[in-house]
């Protein structure tokens, strides 16, 4: 199965935007690049992370993101 990703700021917004693909029914996994023997190394130099989403799912989650980034205060 391929797969994307859309890169996640923190996790915030990991929560508020896997809370949307649960209500569209859009099958995710949450990754986070935390590691407690690299004390945050991953998370320095890779981001907090990303969620993955199947590639037919793409286009809708996408929308879904673009959408949920437009809504947030400047």
């Amino acid at each position: 199965m391929k797969i994307f990703r859309i890169e996640m700021d923190n996790e915030f917004e990991a929560d508020v935007f896997s809370a949307l693909l649960d209500e569209e029914n859009i099958p995710y996994a949450v990754i986070n690049h935390r590691n407690l023997a690299y004390d945050g190394l991953f998370q320095v130099t890779m981001g907090w992370g990303h969620i993955e989403i199947p590639d037919e799912y793409q286009e809708k989650s996408a929308e879904l993101y673009r959408n949920y980034k437009k809504s947030l205060p400047e």
